[in-house]
């Protein structure tokens, strides 16, 4: 089974349009299909977000954590200076996150992200399409 890690976009994403690919890829966790990973920090910019630009999300939010996705341990300020040096940008955290919790991919709206990530892991920085992709190959 897949280790997946959602970081926020991603998660929004799902949450605002469950038949888009990060909503397809939320109900494959609901399914027991693969198994989603998020961060305390992942956690704590969706819900700020949501406060601010999607309050109608709350229950699909609710739902989401309802399904108990796994939660790694909060980084430690050398796990995200060790991402720094891979991922120089402001979403160290999130790649901190992912390779903490040893995700076999990172899934992120994020085309910079994708770019930065790319090659410097295990965990395979990658899009919600390309994801789906891969997964219907596999």
């Amino acid at each position: 089974m897949f280790q997946v890690f959602f970081d926020t976009s991603a998660l929004l994403s799902g949450l605002n349009s469950p038949q888009g690919a990060s909503g397809v890829i939320l109900s494959l966790f609901k399914l027991k299909k693969i198994s989603l990973i998020i961060s305390p920090e992942v956690l704590i910019e969706t819900e700020r977000v949501m406060r601010v630009k999607f309050p109608y999300l709350a229950t699909p939010f609710l739902d989401f954590l309802s399904n108990r996705p796994a939660v790694s341990k909060k980084l430690s300020a050398k796990d995200i200076q060790k991402a720094y040096k891979l991922v120089p940008s402001e979403d160290a955290p999130i790649f901190a996150g992912a390779f903490k919790s040893k995700a076999d991919f990172l899934i992120t709206l994020d085309k910079n992200f994708e770019k930065l990530a790319h090659g410097k892991s295990k965990v395979k920085a990658t899009n919600p399409g390309a994801f789906l992709r891969f997964y219907r190959n596999s």
